[in-house]
């Protein structure tokens, strides 16, 4: 049997992730290897747990988040980066590429939804639940850098 990918889970308000952590733990392909709430905090969770994902909230105080996320980075090159944002993900998805991260998600998402996002991502795909409303079919099979840089230039 294949060893669970782990995950890292960043969020001040350990509430909000509560569901999204609790549907974590019921999948046996994954494992919640640390939930730590101040962005500092992920430093030592990441490089003590050397999990394979971490789920970060945007909405976090005291740290530009995207920048945590290229700090993480620099530090760990095979880390894979989801970004939860109560914000509309299509005004999110060109930053958080251009920070590093592997896709964002609605706070507002199913657990569901989140837990196809970090499998999507863990299977080395990018993941933006939802879609760009906006995305027209001649961009469409693009990858989601180019995507950025095509809807940039509309």
């Amino acid at each position: 049997m294949r060893t669970p990918d782990r995950i890292v889970i960043v969020d001040s308000n350990p509430a909000s992730s509560a569901d999204f952590r609790a549907a974590l733990e019921t999948q046996p392909d994954l494992t919640l290897a640390a939930a730590v709430t101040c962005a500092s905090c992920s430093f030592a969770a990441v490089s003590q747990q050397k999990p394979d994902l971490v789920v970060i909230s945007l909405s976090m105080p005291g740290h530009r988040i995207l920048e945590l996320v290229k700090d993480l980075l620099v530090l760990h090159a095979d880390l894979k980066i989801l970004i939860v944002t109560g914000n509309d993900a299509e005004l999110e998805a060109g930053r958080v590429l251009r920070a590093g991260a592997h896709g964002c998600v609605l706070s507002s998402s199913s657990s569901a939804t989140k837990l196809e996002a970090v499998r999507q991502i863990l299977a080395g795909h990018h993941s933006f639940r939802p879609e760009p409303a906006h995305r027209t079919p001649a961009v469409s099979g693009l990858s989601p850098l180019d995507w950025v840089h095509a809807t940039v230039a509309l």
